[in-house]
């Protein structure tokens, strides 16, 4: 039962009315009839003692003798006795009064542990600044200690005055409160703990003197606590922060290395990341790390792509670009990169098509073209690697890849098309033997990459055929695996008319390989008289193969044309209709010789130069010079047109030593005579005649001539055939609308001067012709 109040039970239903009934009954409490009261000094000693402990408890950060309970039950009466008021406004005043002179005595000098007047004035100052840190940190600490006692003392004021009171702030936020008015009154306290904390993060940035992270953790977190962290220490952290690494970038990024200077960009960013967390505020952390990539990186992206960055790309500092790519990433500076790697790859693309090297320097004795492919296939896997290590894959990187390959390729189109189509002949020739058409394939990838930024795949097309022509002819390909698997890319890159003649021309092989079968099979079934001689032909179609043209008869043995005439009395018969003409320039033959010294030989050589050797064949070794055939003798003898090509015949001969002229001399003059060589030795079995190092000279220069002469004509009915094309359609078109339709449709690279030749042609033709009234308006004639 409550103390204070009576009790009265009374019943509800006095009579019972049965066995076993119980009566319901009802509780009424009443409060007294005067309300008690305190003793008259009750408040007065309460107050007293509150204010005593209070005291003590700022002083020494306990209650002193009495009990927290004991002030707890002394706070509580007071507030029961309606004194709540009177308690909190004494409460406000003695800490307010304590606080301000505790912030008052943190302005006042102190140097005490600073001892000497000899040391030095950097490390004076750091100590002062350190030693007003602690005495900062001890008196946040101090004040949160004693708040808490202060609040247990306090509790039953804080929850049942202050709480449901809305202007009144509770027990621990008043603390905080009065703490933040006298920091931002005295100006000068708050000023002195930022260009301490300020200044020890500076010694710590400069390496002079490591920071107490503990230190300036408790003291920042005192500003962060009081909510002014923002506007006493923030903005001036972020202009120390900027002026500091403005000051040192200015100087690093001129002195450093690129590489160097982006290792010490990188490791400022982790060393300020490092210090978010521990003492800077997270919410410090984007503006922190936005203004030192301002400082060190953004401020500089034109001088560090100027001074370092083709040095990193041409010595392939992979590591090091990667870095670059990620600070430039974060100051939006990727831009500016982008296009200073494209005049990268422009400039070094030039150099290496010109030269054959990336430094645009040739070695002497060397045969710079013979490197061009190579370099730029190494040079576009180098860069292929870069774009997806270093940048990550980046599409723009990569557009920029393509477009500088497209840039350096396109300004000397033909020569590149050229040298592909010269060292794909080469791998297909050597590099692919034993190889399956998967692995071929794989090899052969690379080099479709960069056919890829060929325009003018129409000049590739010619010299890849005339190049397939002689290895299938000449037995140089290494694999028809590879050959198979060339021709399909080529089909996929550019279409089925694109390799329509080159599958022509591997059809005719097989057809000729069957042909050759059965012409075997009917001389072993004796349908067909046997050749004295071993005879292997191919019949190539007239439409199909390069280079294909009228030559005349040559004087061949008696057995070899009875062999050709028994062929082609064979093929008539299995094909009516069809003739056969025999390519001499194309043919080869083996003989066999006897040397008087070197025994019997087997010689390897062209239609003519054995024609030549069959004519000086049986001949006296002992003859006087002047009985020996001259050149035009020989010539005639052979039924070989004398000129530079039967020249160069008789010079091949003479390097392989298998003929003499005299006199003797590296000259050739009309009146020189010629005789077999009776005195011959040689080591080898058969011996191979190839050509002179001059008419290889110039027959590739002979055969680049036929190829761009091919390639315009043939451009030229393409441009005739567009342009009637468009005007059949369209009827009437100016010349400039008529230039742009037909840029528009075809595939190579025009000019001006191109297309007004073949309208000129077509004008002529009569197939369009000017306006009357307007002569840069072109109508079509049905």
């Amino acid at each position: 039962m409550a103390s204070g109040y009576q009790s009265k039970f009374r019943s509800t239903n006095s009579r019972r009315k049965g066995p076993g009934f119980v009566a319901k009954r009802k509780i009424v409490i009443k409060p007294f009839g005067v309300q008690p009261k305190p003793p008259a000094d009750f408040e007065q000693k309460s107050l007293k003692r509150v204010h005593e402990a209070v005291a003590t408890t700022l002083k020494t950060g306990n209650v002193g003798s009495a009990s927290r309970e004991e002030m707890y039950r002394l706070v509580e009466s007071l507030c029961i006795h309606s004194r709540g008021e009177v308690v909190y406004s004494n409460l406000h005043t003695q800490c307010r009064i304590h606080i301000e002179n505790t912030v008052q005595q943190l302005a006042a000098p102190h140097t005490e542990g600073i001892r000497g007047k000899a040391e030095a004035g950097v490390l004076t100052e750091a100590k002062l600044d350190d030693r007003f840190l602690q005495r900062v940190a001890k008196v946040w600490a101090d004040h949160c200690h004693n708040f808490a006692v202060i609040r247990s003392i306090f509790l039953y004021l804080d929850r049942t005055f202050v709480l449901p009171n809305p202007r009144l702030t509770s027990i621990v936020g008043m603390g905080l409160t009065l703490l933040r008015t006298s920091l931002t009154s005295n100006s000068r306290v708050l000023r002195q703990i930022t260009s301490a904390t300020l200044a020890a993060i500076e010694r710590d940035r400069a390496k002079s003197r490591p920071a107490d992270r503990q230190l300036l953790s408790k003291v920042l977190g005192m500003l962060r606590e009081l909510k002014i962290y923002s506007s006493a220490f923030e903005g001036a952290f972020l202009t120390s922060t900027r002026r500091f690494y403005e000051t040192e970038s200015m100087q690093l990024a001129i002195t450093l290395p690129l590489p160097e200077y982006l290792k010490h960009s990188e490791s400022r960013l982790n060393e300020e990341k490092g210090r978010v967390g521990v003492y800077i505020a997270e919410s410090t952390r984007r503006q922190l790390i936005g203004t030192v990539e301002q400082a060190l990186i953004a401020n500089h992206v034109s001088r560090l792509l100027q001074r370092g960055l083709e040095e990193i790309v041409s010595k392939n500092l992979t590591e090091d670009l990667a870095r670059m790519y990620s600070l430039f990433e974060r100051v939006d500076g990727l831009k500016p990169m982008r296009a200073a790697f494209l005049l990268i790859i422009k400039a070094t693309g030039v150099r290496l098509v010109e030269a054959g090297s990336a430094d645009g320097k040739t070695v002497k004795g060397t045969d710079p073209d013979a490197k061009v492919i190579p370099e730029l296939l190494k040079y576009k896997k180098r860069l292929d690697l870069m774009v997806a290590e270093a940048f990550g894959g980046d599409q723009d990187f990569a557009y920029a890849l393509k477009q500088g390959f497209e840039y350096f390729v396109g300004g000397a189109d033909f020569r590149v098309a050229e040298l592909l189509a010269r060292h794909v002949d080469a791998l297909l020739s050597k590099g692919t033997k034993g190889m399956s058409e998967a692995q071929a394939s794989t090899m052969l990838e690379p080099s479709m990459a960069l056919f890829a930024y060929v325009q003018s795949k129409d000049v590739f097309r010619g010299y890849y055929q005339r190049d397939l022509g002689s290895r299938l002819l000449s037995g140089r390909s290494a694999s028809r695996a590879a050959e198979r698997a060339m021709l399909g890319k080529l089909r996929e890159a550019c279409g089925a008319a694109f390799t329509k003649s080159m599958e022509a021309m591997f059809r005719d092989m097989a057809l000729s390989d069957d042909e050759g079968e059965a012409f075997r099979k009917a001389v072993a079934d004796s349908k067909i008289a046997p050749p004295k001689v071993q005879l292997s032909v191919r019949v190539l179609t007239a439409g199909s193969w390069p280079e294909l043209k009228k030559t005349p008869e040559l004087t061949i043995p008696e057995e070899v044309k009875e062999a050709q005439d028994t062929f082609c009395k064979f093929y008539v018969s299995r094909h009516k209709g069809r003739r056969l003409k025999w390519q001499y320039p194309r043919c080869s033959c083996l003989l066999t010789a006897s040397f008087p010294k070197a025994g019997a030989k087997e010689l390897q050589v062209s239609a003519y130069q054995g024609a030549v050797l069959l004519q000086l064949s049986g001949r006296d070794p002992n003859l006087p010079p002047q009985k020996c055939p001259s050149m035009a003798d020989l010539a005639k003898l052979a039924g070989i047109k004398a000129g530079p090509d039967f020249e160069r015949t008789l010079q091949a001969l003479l390097e392989a030593k298998l003929i003499l002229k005299s006199p003797p001399g590296r000259n050739m003059l009309p009146t020189d005579r010629y005789i077999a060589n009776a005195g011959f030795r040689s080591s080898l079995f058969r011996i191979k005649v190839g050509m002179v190092k001059a008419t290889r000279k110039r027959k590739e220069k002979d055969k680049r001539r036929n190829v761009q002469a091919q390639v315009i004509a043939d451009r030229g009915l393409v441009i005739d055939a567009t342009v009637v094309r468009i005007m059949k359609i369209r009827k009437t078109l100016s010349h400039q609308d008529l230039f742009a339709e037909v840029q528009r449709r075809v595939k190579f690279t025009l000019t001006p001067k191109m297309v007004k030749k073949q309208i000129e042609g077509l004008l002529n033709r009569e197939y369009i012709e000017r306006d009357e009234n307007n002569l840069q308006l072109y109508n079509y004639k049905a």
